[in-house]
């Protein structure tokens, strides 16, 4: 008789991944966060991804990639969108993510994907991205304001590595329902007009935005109603 398969794995990675979860109190979910490292990192990995898959496809749609295209994604984890972002014919992705754990478990990722020729991922921060110049078509950063206390070094960064009408698309959790987590306590936590103010300071035009909201289970274990925003603009 059969007794696994597919389906039964799923379902074990997902029990192990919300007992570990719910193990974490909330400073250390917060620096988990921040940064994935240790026993708990793929965990934290895999919570991430079920939590923010529909924040992260509704950010991919409004990106909107086209082909030939050359991709930046910041903080992207283990690089799990990554495949949605490479639906375009010929175009390219760099990940960049402070945490190593992330890289290798992105990287090979990609290689399994059969991706790893149009694809990798990069330890570096964003306050130095290093990469050169006027490299990149579009760029992406889905739930990661929250660690940039000062927004506009980053933003910077981005508007230098993108180029001239290059499109950004920044996906972010709403201040006041941010406010409502335990675990985003010692978050940077930033208003719409704030964010849209430092993106035109750092020399991008805002051309859309959009209000994400959904009723699903948080990287804390609790269901709740959710409220991002979403925005895109492009390099002046």
């Amino acid at each position: 008789m059969v007794t696994g398969g597919p389906a039964a794995a799923t379902s074990e990675s997902y029990r192990r991944t919300t007992m570990t979860m719910t193990m974490l109190d909330a400073s250390s979910l917060a620096a988990q966060l921040r940064q994935p490292h240790g026993d708990a990192a793929l965990a934290v990995a895999d919570s991430m991804n079920r939590s923010n898959s529909a924040l992260n496809r509704a950010a991919i749609g409004l990106l909107a990639i086209s082909a030939g295209e050359r991709i930046l994604e910041i903080g992207p984890g283990n690089a799990a969108f990554a495949p949605e972002l490479l639906r375009a014919v010929d175009s390219q992705y760099l990940g960049i993510e402070w945490s190593l754990t992330m890289v290798e478990a992105g990287n090979q990722r990609l290689a399994a994907a059969g991706l790893a020729d149009r694809a990798a991922m990069r330890h570096g921060d964003a306050h130095a991205l290093p990469i050169s110049d006027a490299s990149m078509d579009a760029a992406l950063a889905v739930n990661t304001l929250y660690f940039w206390p000062n927004l506009a070094p980053v933003l910077d960064e981005l508007a230098r590595v993108l180029r001239r009408g290059g499109r950004l698309c920044l996906a972010f959790g709403d201040a006041s329902f941010m406010r409502s987590l335990p675990f985003a306590a010692d978050f940077q936590l930033h208003e719409l007009d704030a964010v849209e103010l430092a993106l035109r300071v750092s020399g991008f035009r805002v051309s859309a935005w959009r209000s994400h909201r959904e009723t699903a289970t948080g990287n804390d274990g609790q269901a709740r109603e959710k409220h991002f925003h979403l925005l895109l603009a492009q390099r002046r």
